[in-house]
């Protein structure tokens, strides 16, 4: 598999990254990897929901004069 890649930069806040490295590491894993993992997960989701009527828009409320 021959995928470009593009180094990504971020802030967070340290102790946040200190929690994400050390469980990283008890689930024999690495930022990178779940990183990666995360963001296929909200694309995913996200484009699932891309199709998904919204209640506020498709629910008239049985107001049948607007």
């Amino acid at each position: 598999m021959n995928q470009e890649i593009f180094l990504m930069n971020f802030r967070i806040p340290s102790g946040l990254k200190m929690q994400f490295e050390e469980t990283c590491h008890q689930l024999r894993s690495n930022m990178t990897a779940e990183m990666n993992r995360m963001i296929r997960d909200f694309v995913k989701a996200s484009k699932e929901d891309l199709y998904e009527p919204l209640d506020w828009f498709s629910d008239d409320g049985g107001n049948h004069d607007i």
